[in-house]
């Protein structure tokens, strides 16, 4: 019968606490998007006001990733763990950030609707929470080829950031007197564009707690190597 270790519960306490991280920031981010798409100035309201709790969230992370560091003893999957925890939670906080941020530029889109809708950046932002949701599954199933996918789905955001800039372009010669709000939808594309890199980062993340194999900057990994 294995031995049960007091590090277990330790471990289990962070996991939760990850996973209770995850689901909050899926809400800020769904709800961030739902504000845009809709110029709803009060949920915009209501996703800067739960900023806090993301917050009070990744100091709780941290500091159980400490104690675990200064209490017990883990070696192997047990530190790649609390490795993994600690990327995994900063990634969380700054998805957080950028989603109270697209809230707070919702208030300057109140006569754009009809703009937005005819440009990608919703699709842009439902195709960044879906990789951001296959990330945390991956994360939560310890799933090596959904982190994996989720890493080649990233330049789909890529490709509609690049689609959703010219188009922003085009409307600024349309409609110059919405120029200021147009330049507010060009900051909020590149705050998914972001969400969508961190949402990658996770899946990297996931991979090293698998694989133990750390695959961030490969090519100057391997230019280093040799």
């Amino acid at each position: 019968m294995p031995v049960h270790r007091h590090l277990d519960d330790e471990l289990e306490i962070l996991r939760n606490l990850l996973l209770e991280m995850t689901t909050i920031v899926d809400e800020q981010l769904a709800e961030a998007i739902n504000a845009v798409s809709t110029c709803d100035v009060e949920l915009a309201a209501r996703v800067r006001a739960n900023d806090d709790a993301v917050d009070a969230l990744e100091i709780k992370i941290d500091r159980q990733c400490e104690r675990i560091l200064a209490l017990q003893t883990p070696v192997a999957i047990d530190l790649r763990l609390i490795i993994t925890a600690i990327k995994i939670n900063t990634d969380l906080e700054r998805i957080g950030d950028h989603a109270k941020n697209m809230a707070k530029y919702t208030p300057h889109l109140q006569d754009c609707k009809g703009l937005i809708e005819g440009t990608p950046i919703l699709k842009m932002a439902d195709v960044a929470r879906r990789i951001l949701r296959d990330a945390q599954d991956a994360f939560v199933q310890r799933d090596r080829v959904l982190a994996r996918q989720v890493l080649a789905r990233d330049r789909e955001v890529d490709s509609l950031y690049d689609e959703t800039f010219r188009s922003f372009v085009g409307l600024v010669k349309q409609h110059p007197d919405r120029a200021a709000a147009l330049a507010y939808l060009v900051t909020m594309a590149k705050a998914i564009e972001r969400i969508a890199d961190h949402a990658k980062n996770i899946a990297e993340s996931v991979i090293f707690l698998i694989e133990g194999l750390d695959i961030r900057h490969r090519g100057l990994l391997e230019r280093t190597a040799e």
